[in-house]
């Protein structure tokens, strides 16, 4: 594996390329195990199913291009939305999601913060 960034995220059919120095995190959707103490000194298991979630993600986006609103709209809707995006190593992510959290423009970098969340799957 190539260690680096996505290099785009396509959002219900729009697609956003990253800034380079991104360091974007994936979780895949699954289980999460916890330990829980018994009163004997034995340990049982708990799972809890988890969403997968893409957080540290910043798009590059054009206010001119209606980018700010097209991002808004899809948030607002509440319903997911169809989620493809390429890593540094060509391997590419696909899913439904939606956004969850703040959307944080930083009009000085021209960027934008989102935290994707949903179900993702590894292609090919």
């Amino acid at each position: 594996m190539v260690g680096g960034p996505f290099s785009s995220h396509t959002l219900a059919g729009r697609r956003f390329v990253c800034d380079a120095e991104d360091t974007a995190q994936l979780q895949i959707q699954g289980r999460d195990n916890e330990g829980k103490p018994n009163g004997d000194g034995t340990i049982r298991f708990i799972q809890t199913r988890v969403p997968g979630t893409l957080e540290g993600t910043n798009l590059t986006f054009d206010p001119a291009n209606g980018d700010d609103d097209y991002l808004l709209e899809l948030k607002n809707s509440g319903i997911p939305f169809d989620y493809s995006g390429t890593a540094n190593d060509d391997t590419v992510w696909a899913g439904s999601v939606q956004i969850t959290g703040e959307l944080k423009f930083d009009y000085k970098e021209g960027t934008l913060s989102v935290t994707l969340t949903g179900t993702f799957q590894k292609q090919g």
